[in-house]
C-alpha cells in the first residue's frame, strides 16, 4: 500500500510505476456518504426499520441489495419484507439526493491530472444506473475508459472481480494497475487483485455517526 500524503508525490510515483488507475466511487471519487446515509435512513423507515447507523462504514463496498438482505436480517423480517423492495426504495430516494454529492478534491485532481494520459476506470459496488446518475450529474464520465459496477460482476468485493474486470477492459496488467479505495473490502479486493493500493481515507472525513 502506498504511503505519500502529498499531490505532488503521488503524481510523481504514478509516472514512474503504474499504466492505469482505478478508483472506487463512494468515498473515494465523490463525497457522497451523507447522501448514502440519508437514503438508507428514509428507505428503512418507509418499512418501519431502523438503519443501523453503526454499521455504514462496515457496508461500505457492498451492493444495496446485499445490504438490505443484511439490514432485513438484522430485524429478523426475512419473511416480511424484499431485501428487493427496500433496495428499489433506497436507490429511488437516493437518485433524489444527487445535489449533496460532491467530488472529492485529492482524488479529482488525480482524475483531471492523468486523464488523457493513462487509462481511467472505476470500479464500485453500487449498480450501473447509479453510477451513471452520480457520474452524469457531477460531469465526470468523459473521464474514464472503463465504469464496473455490481451489475457487472457475479461476486463483489472483497473478491477481486470488480478491479480485475476494469484491469481486462483496460488491457494492462493488473499489477500495473493501482487502484484509489476508501473502505476494507475495496482494499482487500485490490491486494487479492495483485494491486497496488492508495488508501484515501485521510482525504474525507468520517461522518458522526
Amino acid at each position: 500500500m502506498i504511503n505519500k500524503s502529498r499531490l505532488t508525490d503521488i503524481i510523481s510515483f504514478i509516472e514512474s510505476s503504474f499504466q492505469a488507475l482505478i478508483f472506487d466511487l463512494d468515498g473515494t471519487l465523490t463525497d457522497s456518504n451523507p447522501a448514502h446515509l440519508k437514503a438508507w435512513t428514509q428507505a428503512c423507515k418507509h418499512f418501519g426499520l431502523a438503519y443501523p447507523r453503526k454499521q455504514f462504514y462496515y457496508f461500505a463496498g457492498l451492493p444495496s441489495i446485499d445490504i438490505a438482505e443484511e439490514i432485513i436480517r438484522m430485524h429478523h423480517k426475512e419473511n416480511m419484507i424484499s431485501p428487493k423492495a427496500l433496495s428499489d426504495r433506497k436507490e429511488e430516494t437516493f437518485d433524489l439526493l444527487q445535489d449533496m454529492v460532491k467530488p472529492v478534491p485529492q482524488t479529482f485532481s488525480i482524475v483531471k491530472h492523468f486523464y488523457g494520459k493513462l487509462p481511467l476506470a472505476i470500479g464500485t459496488g453500487r449498480s450501473k444506473s447509479s453510477t451513471m446518475g452520480t457520474l452524469f450529474h457531477l460531469g465526470l464520465t468523459k473521464y474514464f475508459d472503463v465504469i464496473i459496477t455490481a451489475d457487472d460482476v457475479n461476486k463483489h468485493k472483497p473478491a477481486p472481480d470488480t478491479f480485475l474486470e476494469c484491469a481486462n477492459h483496460m488491457h494492462v496488467a493488473p499489477e500495473k494497475c493501482l487502484v484509489f479505495e476508501d473502505a476494507e473490502r475495496g482494499i482487500k479486493a485490490a491486494a487479492n487483485a495483485g494491486m497496488e493500493i492508495l488508501d484515501v481515507r485521510s482525504w474525507l472525513a468520517p461522518m458522526k455517526l
